[in-house]
Formats: structure tokens, sequence, C-alpha cells
């Protein structure tokens, strides 16, 4: 096994979400756990550099700006970034966005982080430029996984979905879980009642975060919560938290909202800073988690690790990664989550039983971990 590499990571991919969560985790266990063998230099978007930097002498952050166009991050990835590698006498390029680089100088790993480009039910739903997007993402995916050593899901479901699209051997696969941020615990339920009252929320309270796209299942959510509403309390309130990334599909939610009459029953709460998040989790009284495109679910993971029983999508890689840690339910069916949410209100021993084997099962997921099975495959390359 090779020492002492230079490890280049492309994390340009980077924007928002899961990209940032993943690298301001990784880097720092990175570090921790290579036995002080490694150097590392970061290419990143100069808007969250600080949000990921470890401030580690071993890490090197690289700030470069590429645009929100995706097509001039595509074109910089391919044309300097092979030059920005030998510049760097990096040894091999780890790539977590999905897209290697054609003619990359040194060994490259991919990480695939993206699911949706690989799920045909995804793209159906998709219209116009939005289906065309995610048709290019996994072309170039696909042409990605045939230039690299070696292929990283971070889910054996997506290994399983993904790798008969991509016609490579299994064995220029590895399978390596993400992990959980320790600041995700029971605990943090002690410090949620001032930042309860700033974003105006009042317990009880159900709880989701995701970003506003048309797989994530929004709409269904909103609409099993309204059902479920005739046998709950008036007093419960469904808490929405997360970024309006499509404006069409915010605007359907919003929709469902009023054509139901819940307006005052579903709070809108937008991007929560990250530091905010473990006492909305620990207070809430259910998560759920609609999701039906998922690669590795990281946000069900911090709402187990919360204590939150959590109620989630039976689709996808949900079942393998919470296993007996969540209750399931069809994401589609309105109908469904509502009798999952009425099965759970005000059941305390359900409740307790679930909050009790999502913390067990949370326990199974940690940073040091997947920055050993990385290293791994990293070490590899060269």
């Amino acid at each position: 096994m090779k020492t002492g590499l230079h490890i280049l990571i492309n994390a340009i991919s980077a924007r928002l979400g899961g990209g940032i969560t993943v690298m301001r985790n990784l880097l720092p266990a990175l570090v921790q756990v290579d036995g002080q063998r490694h150097q590392y230099s970061v290419i990143v978007r100069p808007e969250i550099h600080d949000q990921i930097d470890p401030h580690n002498p071993r890490v090197r952050m690289l700030p470069q700006k590429v645009g929100e166009n995706p097509l001039m991050r595509l074109l910089w990835e391919q044309s300097a970034l092979p030059l920005r590698s030998v510049i760097a006498r990096a040894d091999v390029l780890f790539s977590c966005g999905g897209l290697a680089v054609a003619a990359a100088p040194i060994p490259q790993v991919l990480m695939i982080q993206n699911m949706a480009p690989f799920d045909s039910e995804v793209v159906k739903r998709a219209e116009g430029l939005k289906a065309f997007r995610l048709e290019m993402l996994r072309a170039m995916g696909i042409a990605s996984a045939h230039v690299v050593k070696k292929v990283v899901f971070i889910s054996e479901y997506a290994r399983n979905a993904i790798l008969p699209q991509m016609h490579i051997s299994r064995d220029r696969t590895a399978c390596v879980y993400l992990g959980k941020d320790p600041v995700f615990s029971p605990g943090a339920r002690e410090s949620a009642s001032v930042l309860l009252a700033r974003y105006r929320i009042e317990e009880p309270y159900l709880f989701s975060v995701s970003q506003f796209y048309h797989y994530k299942n929004i709409v269904e959510l909103v609409l099993g919560f309204a059902r479920a509403c005739r046998s709950l309390s008036p007093q419960v309130k469904l808490v929405l938290a997360g970024e309006e990334i499509d404006p069409d599909y915010a605007y359907a939610v919003r929709q469902v909202i009023r054509q139901e009459h819940i307006e005052g029953r579903v709070l809108l709460i937008g991007q929560v800073p990250y530091e905010d998040l473990p006492p909305l989790y620990a207070a809430a009284s259910l998560f759920l988690f609609p999701s039906s495109c998922e690669n590795f679910p990281n946000i069900l993971i911090e709402a187990l690790a919360s204590g939150v029983p959590a109620l989630a999508s039976r689709l996808g890689p949900m079942p393998e990664i919470a296993g007996e840690g969540a209750a399931y339910f069809d994401p589609f069916d309105p109908e469904d989550i509502a009798r999952a949410i009425l099965a759970h209100w005000d059941q305390q021993d359900r409740c307790a039983a679930l909050r009790e084997a999502g913390l067990a099962r949370s326990a199974r997921y940690s940073w040091p971990q997947c920055a050993m099975g990385l290293l791994e495959v990293l070490e590899k390359a060269p």
C-alpha cells in the first residue's frame, strides 16, 4: 500500500445541502485517521470555503470560481483541472461530484452522490431543460466511470441500481457509507427553546428537512399531513425546512397548502443554518422523510441520531440505511403517509421503541469510518 500521497480533491460540485455536509465532515475525518501520512489539496467554490475548511496544515484549500452555469463547471473541469493536478504534483484525483476528467494525467477515484440522473422515474417526472440536464449528467457519469480506477458508491442500493447502467465490472467499484456528525444527538433538545422561539415554532410539531425538488415528494407529504389533520389536535404543525431550489415545485407545494386550507398548520422556514438543525430535530415529535430518490440519506441519519422517531419512504436506500430504526410508508401515497403519522402520533411505547432503534442504527455510521473506507480506495489508486 502506497503511503505519503498528495490527494487532490475536486469539490467544486459542493454548492449546498448534502455536498457541503459531506465535505464539512469528511476532510477533518481524513486527517484524523490517515496516520498523518497524506497531504490534501481541495478545490472548492469560494462561497463555501469557510464552511468546509478544517484548518489543518495538511489540508490546503484552493478556492476556484466557476460560476453557476453547469456548462462552465464542466468546461473548467475538463480543461483546467488536468493542468491543476500537474501543478499541484498530486498522486491521485478524487472527484466527489460524480464527474471525472477525461484526460487526467493522474489516477482518478470517482464518488457518485447524485442518484437522480440514474433514476428513470425521476427523469420521467422532470420536464424540459430539467430532464435534458439529468440525461446529460447520466451520460457524463457513465463516461466518467470508464476513465477512473474506482467508482465509490455510498449505498449498496445505489451500486446495484447504477452499476448495470455503467457497464463496468463490480470489482472496479466500492461501497463506502457516509457518516454522521456527533452534534446530532438527543442532548441538543436542551438548547431548543430559544431556537424554536426565533423560528416561531410551537411544540408539538412534525419536522421534515429537504431541498425542494419534485423527487423529494413534499407535495405528497403535505397532502398526507392534511389528511392526518382530520384526526390530529389543531395545535399540531408540520415544519418544512429547506431551500426552495426549484421555484415551480415550491409553488406547487404552496398551492397544495392553500387548496387543503392548512396555511396555519404548515410552516415553511426555508434554508436552515447547519448549527440550527440539531435542536430542531431533537425537539420534534416525529420526523418525516418522503424522498424516493436518494443515494445515502444523510438527513435521515441525522434525525435518527437526534432521537426523534422517524417515518421514511420505503423506496430507495432508506430501509438499507435506517433498517429497523425507522417506520416506512409509500412516498407517492398521501393516505399511506397519513396512516403512518396517525399510527405513531401519541403512541408513546411505539415511539419510544422507534427512538431507541433509531439511535442504535445511527451509531453504525461515523465519518472516521467513512474516511478509512475511502482512504483504502485512494491509497490503492496510484
